[in-house]
């Protein structure tokens, strides 16, 4: 019998998995609440600064209580793999005064694509710059959402 079958690293994975789920659920509240109350979710008949933080906190917050609810009392292993998601958006977030939100979140899309994906350098750029245009055009240029610039953008100005 493996290590991973014994009944006490499975109680363990349970409750590792289980803090992590935690975890997402309480971010998706803090956006949630930073869009609500810091950043206004309707201002001039249009969605403010705060609607897509509300929309996507909220969305986190309820895909984790129903992960919560649905699990089952034997975890899946629980390794340093699975942290990945959280440990490269953490990065990206930390990057956001640097680069700004766009650039930032551009990249990271591009490396987690080259990277973890395992997609081509040329395809993952192509992806990462048009989601980053999307981003840019969508919430920048139409719902003039402002957002963080970031010291870099000052340098070069």
């Amino acid at each position: 019998m493996s290590n991973v079958n014994k009944p006490s690293d499975l109680g363990r994975q349970f409750w590792i998995s289980s803090l992590v789920t935690l975890s997402l659920i309480a971010m998706g509240l803090a956006w949630a609440g930073f869009g609500w109350l810091k950043y206004g979710v309707w201002m001039h008949n249009g969605p403010g600064a705060g609607f897509f933080p509300l929309v996507m906190g909220l969305g986190a917050a309820l895909l984790g209580g129903y992960e919560l609810l649905r699990r089952r009392w034997i975890a899946d292993q629980v390794g340093l793999r699975n942290l990945w998601p959280a440990v490269a958006m953490g990065i990206a977030i930390a990057t956001i005064p640097l680069f700004g939100m766009v650039l930032a979140m551009t990249l990271f899309i591009v490396m987690w694509m080259a990277l973890v994906e395992h997609q081509s350098w040329l395809k993952s750029i192509l992806i990462g710059g048009g989601a980053g245009g999307v981003i840019y055009l969508l919430f920048g240029m139409w719902l003039m959402v402002a957002f963080p610039q970031g010291a870099l953008i000052g340098w070069l100005s």
